[in-house]
């Protein structure tokens, strides 16, 4: 079982290096975690983009990008729709997004499944390492699906019980966050509780378990739980798995690790393969880890496909 990046790290050094294709790499930082991710053995980059965006920053970062595959394009659309076109074609195994809005990756993503026919319901999964855990926790959809209903939640919660399965968490545990008010109705987000939680217990979404709780406070204190002591926290009751109700929400909580003690990446799961998508805020050193992790999750993939 993966509990760690540095897991994650170990990996994708013995997996890599994966052919990956990088959108837009037009960024110091991004073109500074392609540098080291190659150096590290991880990926074998293609990139796509501005030439001359390219070249000078490939020379800011001494970089010399002249010994790799190079794809000249402008347009942000068609970066991204040839990135992902390379993906579901089988000419490469990971997409990265560089310097380019996620809205265009999501919509050549969306593209492209439409085109295969694959059914997939596409969503993103966005990890986060907590000292001291001893696993991954995930916040799933944070980039795509902007309200799911019921179904699109299950296809979502099925996308990520399958990659922690990769990643041989036998039996994920997931939290289903929502509010809960006495008067005026139930809100839909804890309706759709109570029926994953049925579902799950049917055993629709594989071996996981939906746990009896929708809000911090009751994963760790119970129903009736009152705080004394922040040292009262038990960080083993952290759920593996947190689905939220929508996609402001899980947007809002992952990227919280610009505040706190813990470390981000994510990673759109569709039906060819890994796209990794940090955020154009992040640093060199998490999108290294991100695309290990893209490493990773696409050695394991043409495992469970062979």
């Amino acid at each position: 079982m993966i509990r760690s990046l540095d897991d994650v790290s170990r990996i994708a050094g013995e997996k890599g290096p994966k052919k990956l294709a990088v959108l837009a790499p037009e960024d110091e930082e991004f073109m500074l975690a392609v540098k080291r991710s190659w150096e590290a053995g991880h990926i074998e980059p293609v990139l796509i983009g501005n030439s001359e965006k390219m070249e000078k920053l490939g020379e800011k970062v001494e970089f010399d990008i002249s010994r790799f595959e190079k794809i000249i394009e402008n347009d942000r659309q068609r970066i991204s729709d040839l990135g992902i076109g390379m993906l579901f074609s089988g000419k490469l195994s990971i997409v990265s997004k560089g310097q380019i809005p996620t809205a265009y990756v999501y919509r050549s993503i969306i593209r492209a499944e439409g085109k295969a026919a694959s059914g997939m319901t596409v969503s993103v999964i966005s990890f986060w390492e907590i000292p001291g855990l001893g696993h991954l926790t995930a916040f799933t959809d944070t980039g795509v699906s902007i309200m799911p209903d019921y179904k699109t939640k299950v296809d979502i919660l099925r996308n990520a019980v399958f990659l922690y399965h990769l990643l041989g968490y036998e039996k994920p545990r997931i939290a289903a966050i929502s509010g809960q008010r006495k008067f005026g109705g139930t809100l839909d987000s804890y309706r759709d509780y109570k029926l994953l939680r049925k579902a799950a217990d049917a055993g629709e979404f594989g071996e996981c378990e939906v746990v009896h709780a929708t809000s911090f406070a009751e994963i760790f204190l119970g129903p009736r739980g009152r705080l004394r002591d922040y040292r009262d926290i038990d960080l083993a009751k952290m759920p593996h798995i947190i689905l939220v109700p929508r996609l402001d929400t899980g947007n809002i909580l992952c990227k919280l690790d610009f505040f706190l003690d813990v470390t981000r990446c994510s990673i759109a799961v569709t039906s060819k393969g890994a796209v990794c998508i940090p955020s154009r805020a992040d640093f060199s050193d998490s999108i290294v880890t991100e695309l290990a992790m893209g490493v990773v999750v696409a050695d394991r993939l043409e495992k469970e496909v062979r």
